[in-house]
This record gives structure tokens, sequence and C-alpha cells, in this order.
């Protein structure tokens, strides 16, 4: 800052056509003051900043050299590199770019927004003691940087990303009261920013607008369904293991109707899940060699289309005509085909380990397992 302002003040008067000497004396400074601003060498008193900004006919943040524009842009990249990292997995990376980068604009709630969204994403393994310490840890520091946006921040979107990582958080430390206090205080689906963009724009944005709607209500559907079957407090499910089977197969029953194409885009991966979650069930608990080995074959199929994801190719089936495929964020270090082989390694695939086709199943996702790029 002091090289900054003193190379500011510097080439401002110059520009002003003002000695030194003149400078000083509108000041009511010692020559020697200017010289040492100007080297850097000591900052001018904060009284005298109005005044220099009046004789060099300036704003305060020019002859600071504060450029917001510069500063947002600066910010945006920083955003972009760490969201890119994130985007794979590259979690330590991201948060070192993101630190960092908070450093030098202590003041920015974007920077915080992503480092509560990266720490959450830290702390979802919690299976062993020295997890969970970290899980707790991590949670901590989401509802630090939760706090600090709603406190000072004003731009809604923001403000609603950090109540929705920091209800998932109090949730998480079993703190549900307050978890509910939040949710409660959201607006409903229905007042949605897709939704209302969805109504209110004219012609061709307006289309595209309510396929990104029909995109988000679709990906929430899947979940909704991958996610039905939850354990109540007296232990049972509210679906035996056929019925949860069942509900799987609907996401790949309603994707390969929308999709009639079979451009499927980021519902591949998806899709490989929903194969994968159908086979693990076979497994445990029919032993149908035929059936669960479909199944894995059809999620090596979805898990290596995924590999091939391209941002920018359309859509050709019906509803999603002509919209992108976009990007997409993964939690997962590994890639989908070895995320896969994992999952083929679980013993409830022993019955059929031995056999030809899965021995040649395993071969072939060994070609492209690895890591996210």
């Amino acid at each position: 800052m002091l090289k900054n302002l003193g190379n500011n003040i510097a080439k401002l008067r110059r520009s002003a056509d003002i000695t030194q000497e003149q400078l000083a004396e509108q000041l009511n400074v010692s020559v020697s003051a200017i010289s040492q601003w100007e080297n850097g060498k000591t900052l001018p008193d904060i009284s005298a900043i109005p005044v220099l900004c009046h004789v060099f006919n300036v704003s305060s943040d020019e002859l600071l050299g504060i450029d917001h524009e510069k500063d947002e842009e600066e910010i945006k990249r920083i955003s972009d590199e760490a969201h890119l990292l994130m985007s794979r997995a590259h979690k330590v990376k991201a948060e070192k770019v993101l630190l960092e980068g908070l450093k030098r604009f202590p003041n920015s709630y974007e920077l915080m927004e992503a480092l509560m969204f990266l720490y959450y994403n830290l702390s979802v393994d919690n299976d062993t003691e020295e997890e969970k310490k970290k899980q707790e840890k991590y949670l901590r520091k989401c509802m630090e940087y939760g706090q600090k946006i709603l406190e000072g921040c004003k731009d809604e979107q923001t403000r609603a990303s950090a109540n929705q990582i920091l209800c998932y958080s109090y949730r998480d430390l079993g703190e549900n009261e307050k978890a509910i206090e939040i949710a409660q205080r959201m607006p409903p689906m229905a007042v949605c920013k897709e939704s209302l963009l969805a109504s209110v724009q004219k012609d061709r944005v307006r289309y595209e607008s309510k396929q990104y709607e029909f995109f988000m209500l679709l990906q929430s559907l899947c979940v909704l369904l991958d996610t039905l079957n939850m354990r109540f407090d007296d232990g049972t499910y509210a679906y035996n293991a056929m019925e949860e089977a069942a509900l799987a197969q609907k996401i790949i029953d309603i994707l390969d109707i929308l999709f009639e194409e079979k451009d499927f885009g980021f519902f591949h991966e998806v899709l490989m899940r929903a194969h994968v979650h159908i086979a693990r069930i076979l497994g445990r608990h029919v032993k149908d060699k035929e059936k669960t080995m479909m199944h894995l074959e059809a999620a090596a199929d979805h898990a290596e289309a995924f590999l091939q994801h391209d941002e920018e190719k359309e859509h050709v089936s019906l509803v999603l005509r002509g919209d992108v495929y976009g990007s997409f964020m993964t939690s997962d270090e590994n890639n989908a085909t070895a995320r896969l082989l994992e999952e083929m390694k679980l013993d409830r695939f022993d019955f059929i380990r031995e056999d030809k086709e899965f021995k040649d199943l395993t071969e072939r996702l060994k070609k492209t397992a690895g890591l996210w790029e």
C-alpha cells in the first residue's frame, strides 16, 4: 500500500503539473514529507487524503489505487479457478486458491461462499472418530463464513446459498432445531429463480429458461427417487430392498422416455448410479447372475459415456432440444469408471467374480479408470 499510494501521488502530481514544493505548501507539510510519501517510506496522515483528492480532482479510490472493477474481475478469476478444481474433486488445491484469494480480498462474500461449499464437501466422510472430528471442524468453518455472509452481504442469491449450507451443517451436527428454523425462512419451490424467469422472460429466452427449469426439476426428481427410501427412528425402512431397486429402475425408465435419442449428457452419471444401485441389491438379495451383470454392464456403458462429456454438445431429444450439456461437478477424485471398479470390489459380487463376463468387464474398465483431470 505504501508503494502504490506513493506512486499514485507522484503520478497525479506530475499529471497536474505541480511541484513537490507547491504540493507541500498546499498541504502545509514539508517537502521532505512529500518526498517520503512518493518514495513509499511513509504514508500521509489520513486527514490529508481528502485534500489530496481535492487537489488532484480524483476520488479516494483512484488516489489509493483501488480499482473495484479490476478487483471484481480478479475475484471472479480466483472463484472460477477454484470452481474448476472443485468440479474434479481437487479440494486441497481449491482451498489453497480460495484462502489466498481471501487474504487479498478479505471482504469478498463470493470467495466466502465458495469456501462454505468446499468445507461442506470436505465434511461428508465421518465413518471413524478422526473423520468425525474433521467433519465438525469443517462444518464449524462453514458456519463461520455463513454468519459473516448473513451479517454483511446484501446479495440475495449469496445469502440463500449461505443459508442452504448452514441448514445442512446444523443438521449434520445434530442441531436440527436450528436447521429447521433456517429451512422455514426460505421461500417455497414455486417462487424460485428458475420458475420465475421461465414465467417472465420473452420469446426464445423464455423457452430456454423453461428448458433450464425442466432440467433442474428433472435433476431434483432423480435425487428424490434415489434417496426416497429413508430409515425411520424405529430402524425400519420406507421400502424393502426390491422396492428400492424398483425406485432406481423408475429413474432409468423416466430418463429413457425423456431422452429418446439417448443424448443423456449429464444424466449418464445419474444412470450409472441407478444401474449400480440395482446391481448392488440384486447381488446381495437375489444372486441373479444374468440380471446383475446386465446392470453392471449398463453402468459401465454410462460411466464410459460420461467420461466423454462434452459441455458444448447440444441435446437433440425433444424436451431439451438445442440445450447444451453444460458443466458438471463431482465430489470424488476418481473418475466414473474408477468409481464403478471400486463398487465391483464389494463382497456382494463375489458370486460372479470368477465369471468370464465379470472379469472381462473389470479389464475393460481398467483401460479408462483413474483420477479426473
